[in-house]
């Protein structure tokens, strides 16, 4: 069985990439163990109930993340698009994603003549985790419209599935139209749009999704940088 040691692991918050500022991270999804129990039974029996995702996360203290993390701990504070990269940030690397809010932060940690740290916690408020792909990844800036390569491994949406694609957007100048498309065929001859993310200018995240049946087994993702932009992003692509 391959192992790895955590060298590369992303954290993309928002309209943040937090991986240069993190050194540990944790990231759980469970469900509640309900008492199902009947007459007959010789064992205590469990149904899967609710389920949750949490996030925790620490690190150092940077005052440009600070801004965005304090603001989402305010009372009413929307959502976050949070996606984990576990292993490595490149396209084809594992993505998993899901909305959080921010339940607990600490901006400052630490002891006399130690880095300055901070802790972070996040969880979500009727949202699943979902595991995917990275199609575009984060780290360049991008100044020409494009796509990614075509995804062969997601896969055919059933009718009780959907596809979530989660968009981060970094650094932004200029405009930029993100859209996912699906094909029946690996050389993309008649794509499909399945979904077309909100025009950003700035740096921020979306989390969009298509319901199935989508019987097309190929994805990629399209973009159209305007107005002599420049964009730093990142896209992922899920079923479930």
């Amino acid at each position: 069985m391959a192992t790895f040691v955590q060298t590369n692991v992303g954290l993309y918050w928002g309209g943040y990439s937090l991986a240069s500022t993190f050194n540990a991270i944790a990231l759980s999804t469970a469900a509640a163990a309900v008492d199902d129990t009947v007459y007959g039974d010789t064992t205590v029996s469990h149904a899967a109930g609710l389920s949750t995702v949490s996030l925790e996360g620490e690190g150092y203290w940077s005052p440009t993340e600070d801004a965005a993390l304090f603001s989402g701990i305010s009372i009413n504070a929307s959502d976050t698009v949070v996606t984990v990269t576990p292993y490595n940030q490149s396209a084809g690397s594992r993505a998993i994603f899901s909305n959080l809010a921010v339940s607990e932060y600490s901006p400052v940690s630490g002891t006399v003549g130690d880095m300055a740290g901070f802790k972070l916690s996040g969880e979500s408020r009727g949202d699943k985790a979902v595991s995917g792909e990275i199609l575009v990844a984060a780290g360049s800036d991008r100044t020409s419209s494009s796509t990614s390569a075509v995804n062969a491994s997601i896969g055919a949406v059933s009718a009780t599935q959907k596809i979530y694609s989660a968009l981060h957007v970094i650094s932004a100048s200029g405009t930029i139209d993100v859209t996912v498309k699906s094909a029946a065929l690996v050389g993309f001859g008649s794509p499909t749009t399945r979904i077309t993310h909100t025009q950003f200018g700035a740096i921020g995240a979306e989390l969009k999704s298509a319901s199935g049946a989508i019987t097309d087994a190929f994805w990629r993702v399209d973009f159209t940088i305007s107005g002599g932009g420049s964009f730093d992003f990142i896209v992922s692509l899920a079923v479930k």
